[in-house]
């Protein structure tokens, strides 16, 4: 360092009382400021119901951002809570009630949900004022607000039966846990993207000998997505989420021309032998 220069020191002021935790693994680097805005409310709300419905002895876990960094501190149940949540603990493992919640995610959650994305997705901002537009940005951050609390909700569902399966299965074989979540491996499809639409898509083109020499070339992604929907017998173009769970993005240039990007033999790998 030249004498011309001088040293800025970062300095990070805790966001409240208590001990903070830096979260790196989440968030390696600083967060934006709409998200610093919008996630921590949403975040606490979500997190202390699961924590609650499952009788933890775990409040709720803050989340607050000084100098754009995520940290986190975990506010624990008062003392005359204790009781009450030991009682709640019980009654899940007896009642295995984390099938209710799986239940309330397949037949309530996930439908609103997915009716509330393609809401929101059918609309063209270009076609909107500015008013118009501001107040549809408004309806976009508050729906994704609600899905930030709603995926904590029920994040106990997910984390305590397999947390549960895996402490026993330990107990019991004195493996280590790096090689019992092998046995887990494949339960989930839809934790990599699997879903009916995809099913449906990945058969029709492996399939189709035009579509996957199409999809095996070296064309530029954008003209291929075109050709594949030009060939005989072609659906519709299937939506972002559907065409993202292979690989594949697709968007809009300024002018509302096709924009894509797609792994070559995305369909070609997906495919069973």
């Amino acid at each position: 360092m030249t004498s011309g220069q001088t040293a800025t020191e970062l300095r990070i002021e805790p966001p409240g009382p208590g001990t903070w935790f830096q979260d790196p693994v989440h968030f390696p680097r600083p967060a934006t400021r709409y998200w610093m805005e919008v996630h921590p409310e949403p975040f606490r709300r979500g997190f202390s119901e699961f924590t609650r419905y499952f009788g933890m002895l775990i409040d709720t876990l803050e989340m607050q951002y000084p100098g754009g960094f995520a940290y986190n501190t975990r506010k624990l149940v008062s003392e005359e809570q204790i009781p009450e949540r030991f009682q709640r603990a019980e009654e899940v493992f007896e009642k295995k009630l984390w099938r209710d919640q799986l239940r309330d995610w397949d037949e309530t959650f996930k439908p609103a949900a997915i009716k509330r994305h393609r809401e929101l997705q059918s609309v063209d901002p270009d076609a909107l004022s500015d008013d118009d537009l501001v107040a549809y940005l408004r309806r976009c951050g508050e729906h994704h607000a609600e899905m930030i609390y709603q995926h904590m909700r029920f994040t106990g569902a997910a984390m305590l039966p397999t947390g549960d399966l895996l402490a026993h299965v330990g107990d019991w074989t004195g493996l280590p846990y790096s090689e019992l979540l092998g046995m887990m491996r494949g339960a989930s499809p839809v934790s990599g993207g699997v879903s009916a639409e995809f099913e449906r898509l990945v058969k029709s083109v492996t399939q189709d000998h035009a579509a996957r020499e199409l999809l095996e070339s070296d064309g530029e992604p954008g003209e291929l997505l075109e050709r594949l929907r030009s060939l005989e017998g072609a659906r519709p173009f299937p939506n972002t989420s559907t065409w993202s769970a292979t690989g594949c993005s697709t968007g809009s240039t300024s002018r509302g021309a096709t924009r894509s990007s797609c792994p070559k033999r995305s369909y070609a790998r997906s495919a069973p032998p």
